[in-house]
């Protein structure tokens, strides 16, 4: 009598003395129980993810690092000082201070302009669709040739830019699967991108020479006079440099190369991750199909029919 209320003490009256924990070995049972199962459909996984693996095409990764060259033109930003209002115009829109950033070199890459030239000065529409491209008849095997906008995206989508603002670099990358033709390409780039900023700096010099010397034969201060004649200079001098650099706004640390090994696909973290996923799949189905056994043999109709009704909902 003092035992029983002694439990009764122990153990609240609207709970049961006991209560009901999941033993680890019934994990272990279920998973015994359904193990061909799940063996046959991590097998399934596996072989799937090898068929899919080898069948994706070995693409390569050509890479190239350049920085920014910092051009300071102090002796001018000076003088053009000296002439007020009109010398800090010209000092803006020539652009003293600097060639190039790396913000500037990423929306230069980017940018439509530079790829529709590439593509087409050196004729890179059969290579970038090569598939659709028969080098017999010189001629392509759709309906419908591609444009230069699907140029732009495809190329967009195999050129990779990762400006590195900790240490000022701008590191370049393309994929394609050929590891020659990967480094051609990013070498157009490189290139192209040169010749671009070096065009647009050879058209501000020369536009802003050209109203120097206008400025210059209508002014009859001979200090001023002096000045803009310098000025002048400095822009024949920028415009003589500009011409004479191999790269006009940076240097190239590490030059494209061709790639000996494929970037991808990684077919041994394909199939390790096909392997697991289908494994803890093959788990969790193995738990449902236990849950819907015991339903049916706790003789629970009402959840049962539930059950078959949501999943004929989602069927639909």
């Amino acid at each position: 009598m003092a035992q029983q209320e002694s439990n009764q003490q122990q153990y609240p009256q609207n709970y049961p003395p006991y209560e009901d924990e999941i033993d680890l070995l019934d994990y272990v049972i279920i998973l015994l129980k359904h193990k061909w199962m799940i063996f046959f459909l991590v097998f399934i996984a596996s072989v799937a993810a090898v068929i899919y693996s080898l069948r994706l095409p070995e693409i390569y990764r050509s890479e190239s690092t350049i920085v920014p060259i910092g051009q300071e033109k102090a002796s001018l930003s000076s003088r053009l000082s000296a002439l007020g209002g009109f010398g800090a115009m010209v000092a803006s829109q020539v652009g003293i201070g600097g060639a190039g950033s790396l913000e500037k070199f990423e929306i230069v890459l980017k940018s439509r302009e530079l790829t529709n030239d590439l593509v087409e000065k050196h004729k890179l529409m059969p290579v970038i669709f090569k598939d659709s491209w028969d080098e017999k008849t010189k001629t392509w095997k759709t309906e419908e040739p591609p444009t230069l906008q699907d140029a732009y995206k495809a190329v967009q989508g195999m050129l990779e830019i990762k400006p590195d603002k900790k240490n000022g670099v701008l590191k370049l990358g393309f994929l394609f699967p050929d590891p020659a033709v990967a480094q051609k390409l990013l070498n157009y780039y490189v290139v192209g991108m040169s010749e671009f900023l070096r065009h647009q700096s050879l058209e501000n010099v020369a536009i802003q020479r050209k109203a120097l010397q206008e400025q210059l034969i209508t002014t009859t201060d001979p200090l001023l006079r002096t000045k803009l004649a310098e000025i002048i200079a400095q822009h024949v001098e920028k415009e003589t440099l500009a011409k004479v650099q191999r790269y006009y706004g940076f240097n190239v640390i590490d030059p494209p190369f061709v790639p000996e090994k494929r970037f991808k696909p990684k077919r041994a973290q394909i199939c390790i991750l096909s392997v697991i996923v289908a494994f803890f799949m093959a788990v969790f189905l193995a738990f449902i199909m236990e849950y819907v056994g015991n339903l049916k043999k706790n003789e629970d109709p009402e959840r049962l029919e539930n059950l078959k009704k949501y999943m004929k909902l989602r069927n639909r």
